[in-house]
């Protein structure tokens, strides 16, 4: 299987609602489902999913497709190309201003990330969610209680990286993850190879390389409940606060 080819412009971008719940971290999970349900996404929300999305392997045009669908949702094409937010994934693809590339988050950029205002979801739930709110969320996901109250028990002693590879243990139904995490897009590379998946990245993909993940396949009894899709279920302005 492949998930992802370079030439393909709309095929990455119409499996994001699966790939959402199968192999997306919990941080940027939190992005997508909050996005999908208020089409819009602050400034921090913005920078911190574009870049990933661009790590994923997504070319710039997937992402401006993506973006201007989503904003489009709540707003007229007239005040999105106003807004911003198109200029913005151009930026971060190195397309306007100094025209560098830039690099999508790595965990402890995100962990160690101002604290999300009302209505922000930028972050990392683990460390910026309070624990009413984590352990909702992480029920909406199907996390056992019993394997809820265990990532949570890590959160309190602020292991926030190891709770969330208990996260990916549980959702992929791995005793060990085999892999010790320390970014969004390696979580998303190493889903994909449990899954079976080749993920072809391009060139401006996390590490800056193209990286292809191949490995056994995996059959649907391997995968717990939690990483299964739900039936049915198929950036940037420059005020931070819009």
């Amino acid at each position: 299987k492949q998930w992802y080819q370079q030439q393909s412009t709309a095929g990455g971008v119409e499996q994001l609602p699966q790939l959402s719940k199968t192999s997306f971290p919990p941080c940027m999970r939190n992005i997508y489902e909050h996005f999908t349900e208020q089409h819009h996404i602050k400034h921090g929300a913005r920078l911190q999913f574009c870049l990933y999305l661009k790590g994923m392997g997504l070319t710039m045009e997937n992402v401006r497709t993506y973006w201007r669908s989503e904003f489009c949702k709540k707003m007229d094409l007239e005040s999105y190309g106003k807004s911003g937010h198109d200029y913005t994934v151009r930026h971060l693809f190195g397309k306007e201003g100094k025209r560098s590339d830039k690099t999508p988050y790595g965990c402890m950029k995100i962990i160690t990330s101002s604290v999300p205002s009302a209505g922000d979801c930028h972050g990392c739930p683990f460390k910026h969610m309070d624990a009413d709110n984590l352990e909702r969320k992480l029920a909406s996901w199907k996390i056992p209680k019993i394997q809820v109250r265990e990532i949570l028990g890590l959160v309190s002693n602020q292991h926030y990286q190891i709770a969330c590879s208990k996260y990916f243990q549980i959702t992929h139904n791995k005793k060990d993850p085999g892999f010790g995490l320390n970014h969004p897009n390696q979580y998303f590379l190493e889903s994909q190879k449990v899954h079976g998946n080749v993920v072809n990245v391009g060139k401006q993909g996390y590490q800056g390389s193209q990286t292809s993940y191949v490995s056994q396949s995996v059959a649907p009894s391997q995968v717990s409940e939690a990483s299964q899709p739900a039936s049915g279920t198929p950036m940037l302005s420059a005020e931070e606060n819009s």
